[in-house]
């Protein structure tokens, strides 16, 4: 049996992260027939009850270090967890679990990581010397990779994608039920809008009044799709409340394969949560991203596109003039994207084709 550990940012119910870490397990499932998989969470019981694995307290040193003696491997990742900007304790809590493997002669895999911002220049000289000694490197982007160059980091980089792009959806049965629990109707001339919290929210007024100059323009309907529940779900609410114009909210707590497959009954995305773009692009949506951090525009530009605004500095008619726009030309750009996007799926399989060298499999 190969045991596995799973590092990330699990546990707190994020669906971009807890998206990463069931396409990590379906993938790990796949390809390995006698596995046992124990990811450090913040919340292990629902974890273990999720994802049907193993699951330990994520701060717990003692236990972590008592079940990686007994690891073939530690997977770092995916996500963007080497970063110093939403905060300080993350490059040394992720760093730290890796050491402690290596110091135990575990195996370590840093499985395609957004890396960066990182403004702290001893941050950056424990990420060179610590990645420097792992076994195996992929990243999610090619910014990841040539910021890890510039730091000193000599070891192999592989490009490969975010492991997301390997999920699949739930049944289409699933999602209706849904749907009627929501009380949303299924029908054409729908924009998703996915949210986040930032800062003092300042950007959410922009938004509300964008949003009721689309649905006056384009007569479509507007429906709220909350990544990280409850805050975005709280976000989605607050500019509800600022519009004159009436909206749906999903309001209920999914898993990450219901969400990928929600954003598939919309006709265009309008997204700040990468994942939310990462989602809206596998189901061949139109999307307009915002801007809040240098992945979104790393993203953003693997399908050669760019973003239509900064959430630091957003003007409701240019947003306005860039999503008509792009609601008008979608099905061009869905073509355009398709190609990309394939080429994504394949890249993010390589996540577990290379992994597989490590176990000697």
């Amino acid at each position: 049996m190969k045991r596995i550990i799973l590092s990330g940012y699990y546990g707190f119910k994020n669906a971009g992260d807890e998206a990463i870490l069931a396409a990590l397990i379906d993938n790990l499932k796949r390809v390995i027939k006698d596995i046992e998989i124990i990811v450090l969470s913040a919340d292990p019981e629902w974890t273990e009850n999720t994802y049907n694995v193993s699951s330990i307290n994520r701060v717990g040193i003692r236990r972590l270090i008592s079940y990686l003696k007994e690891a073939d491997l530690l997977i770092s990742g995916g996500g963007s967890l080497l970063q110093d900007v939403s905060s300080n304790r993350s490059i040394p809590y992720y760093l730290g679990v890796i050491v402690i493997a290596k110091l135990l002669k575990v195996p370590v895999f840093f499985c395609a990581q957004g890396v960066g911002p990182i403004k702290n220049p001893f941050n950056r000289k424990m990420i060179k010397n610590i990645l420097n000694k792992l076994e195996l490197i992929t990243v999610r982007d090619k910014d990841s990779k040539n910021l890890l160059k510039s730091i000193g980091v000599k070891k192999k980089i592989y490009l490969t994608a975010d492991p997301v792009f390997t999920l699949n959806k739930t049944n289409r049965s699933r999602i209706k039920e849904i749907l009627k629990k929501e009380g949303i109707g299924c029908r054409a001339g729908i924009l998703g809008v996915s949210l986040r919290p930032w800062q003092d929210n300042h950007y959410l007024k922009e938004i509300a009044k964008v949003l009721d100059q689309v649905k006056e323009v384009l007569g479509v309907k507007i429906l709220f799709l909350p990544l990280h529940y409850p805050q975005d779900l709280e976000v989605s609410k607050e500019v509800e409340a600022l519009m004159k114009e009436e909206v749906e909210i999903i309001e209920g707590s999914y898993t990450p394969k219901e969400i990928l497959s929600l954003i598939g009954e919309v006709d265009m995305l309008l997204g700040v949560r990468l994942h939310s773009l990462i989602f809206a692009s596998l189901n061949r949506v139109a999307i307009a991203g915002i801007s809040y951090d240098p992945k979104i525009d790393s993203f953003l530009d693997q399908l050669d596109l760019s973003p239509i605004g900064t959430i630091e500095k957003l003007d409701s008619q240019q947003l306005l003039k860039q999503i008509v726009e792009i609601w008008e030309q979608k099905e061009d750009l869905i073509k355009r994207i398709d190609k990309k996007v394939k080429n994504l799926e394949g890249l993010a399989k390589q996540n577990i084709e290379l992994s597989l060298r490590l176990l000697g499999d």
